[in-house]
């Protein structure tokens, strides 16, 4: 995490617990609505900032695992939150509330989808326990200077730049917390959170395991885990963790339970040497286990976010002649077969991936380009107004049917589209230049016509446009 995010992360925190403190008269009566507020605040300022990671599989992946777990705890009176945290650094935590954030860097280290659940459920014993509101109530020392330096420790991790903000404020104070917090409440996260992965079917001694392998990389790194410096004393809780296995826990359980953890997996972006030891340790798998479809996609997935098209599609076809019928490889060799301009095999590949997954938003627009790409322009305005109402990330629909709409001659809907485009652009010119030519085609009293000048209206009314000279109104070539 680079430095500027790091320190607009924590300037926004203290923010956040700036506005918040000014409505409490003292922090000593911290109560759930409290909790429910601040947690809130906190995560309002991560979504409106984008440091959380959205990508619809792995957010409902990690909700599946918390939901799962929370079915066998104790839950607090919170509608919990599970997001993933857009950091690299291996971390968990939980703020007021019912919020736990996961970050990618941990996601990208865990050997299977217990030892995840293991850390999801230590994060909600935190919550559940209330204890940043245990801190809270009973520190006497606790001011919010104090306050914020502990959250900030949490979201940015043990390196120097976690401890130069602490040190601002009062590296002393904030120590005293971290103390108290690992002495009071660690050892509870840990015996109730063990408690709710074997209660929720998971092996108990993936909690253990996963401690481990943090212990593998304090030992060959040269600046501490984040998830050591949020979560110390990791060799007691070993210790701990292991004689409860012994005495309550000798059962066996699940490895995975919601599944495709290795697809999920694949999904979490690296760097290059990254991406170069997930590559080494799947090979290695797949060595073992040669017809495994999920080691297969993952494979390919890697070597697609390496550049290696070719290698990637290579996987993907051995994995489709094993299971020929798998929305995920058939998705993905798909959208790779689109991206290197081969539209007549995407559209083939994506149109079985939509029978086996009709919901997925991503194949329909894929879909959608390929039917475009191949002159059925038809089909391919039938998929974009599917998605009409939807928000995705990496698409502005609006654009894809103007443009879909003119290729069919239809010129009025084509105009009225371009114009939504580019009011949604904000680029008031031409948006208003596209509606006036749309009121052409249609009678003064059509719904259209209504909903064009409604349309116009909330241009003139709102706020400034930024101008537009650059268009003209003109619409640019559908990729």
């Amino acid at each position: 995490m680079c430095k500027i995010f790091q320190k607009q992360c924590f300037s926004f925190i203290l923010a956040v617990l700036v506005v918040f403190v000014t409505t409490q008269s003292a922090w000593s009566a911290f109560t759930i609505a409290d909790e429910k507020k601040l947690g809130k605040e906190i995560y309002d300022k991560l979504e409106k900032n984008a440091f959380l990671l959205h990508d619809k599989k792995l957010n409902t992946y990690i909700g599946n695992i918390g939901n799962r777990i929370l079915q066998h705890s104790d839950k607090a009176p919170f509608d919990y939150t599970f997001s993933i945290f857009n950091s690299s650094a291996i971390n968990a935590f939980a703020t007021p509330g019912g919020y736990v954030y996961i970050n990618k860097g941990l996601i990208s280290v865990v050997e299977n989808e217990a030892q995840l659940a293991g850390v999801i459920a230590h994060e909600i014993a935190h919550a559940n326990a209330r204890h940043v509101a245990s801190i809270i109530e009973k520190s006497k020392k606790l001011n919010l200077a104090m306050m914020a330096a502990v959250i900030a420790a949490a979201l940015l991790g043990g390196g120097g730049e976690a401890t130069a903000a602490i040190a601002t404020f009062s590296i002393a104070g904030a120590a005293s917390i971290s103390l108290k917090y690992r002495r009071e409440h660690e050892e509870e996260a840990d015996r109730l959170g063990i408690g709710y992965l074997a209660d929720a079917g998971y092996y108990p001694a993936a909690m253990i395991e996963f401690l481990k392998i943090i212990k593998q990389y304090e030992f060959i790194s040269k600046s501490i885990p984040s998830y050591l410096f949020t979560h110390p004393g990791t060799d007691n809780r070993i210790f701990y963790l292991d004689s409860l296995l012994h005495t309550h826990y000798r059962g066996g359980g699940s490895r995975d339970i919601v599944g495709n953890f290795v697809r999920m997996q694949s999904l979490i972006v690296l760097d290059g040497n990254g991406l170069i030891n997930r590559r080494k340790t799947l090979t290695q798998s797949l060595h073992k286990d040669p017809r495994n479809v999920d080691l297969l996609y993952a494979l390919a997935m890697t070597e697609e976010q390496l550049g290696h098209t070719r290698t990637a599609v290579d996987y993907l076809n051995k994995a489709l002649s094993i299971a020929p019928r798998d929305g995920d490889v058939l998705k993905s060799i798909g959208m790779i077969s689109l991206k290197t301009g081969n539209s007549g095999l995407a559209r083939h590949h994506l149109l079985e991936a939509s029978r086996v997954n009709p919901e997925d938003d991503q194949i329909t627009l894929a879909l959608g380009k390929a039917h475009y790409a191949t002159g059925d322009f038809q089909s391919a305005l039938e998929c974009f107004l599917k998605l009409r109402d939807k928000t995705l990330d990496d698409a502005d629909i609006e654009y894809h049917i103007a443009m879909s709409y003119g290729r069919l001659n239809q010129q009025g809907d084509s105009h009225y589209y371009f114009g939504l485009h580019f009011k949604k652009k904000q680029k008031e010119d031409s948006a208003l230049f596209h509606f006036q030519k749309a009121l052409e085609y249609f009678p003064g009293e059509s719904t259209k016509a209504s909903s064009i000048q409604n349309a116009m209206k909330d241009l003139r009314t709102g706020k400034p446009a930024k101008p537009d000279k650059k268009t003209d109104g003109k619409p640019k070539p559908l990729n």
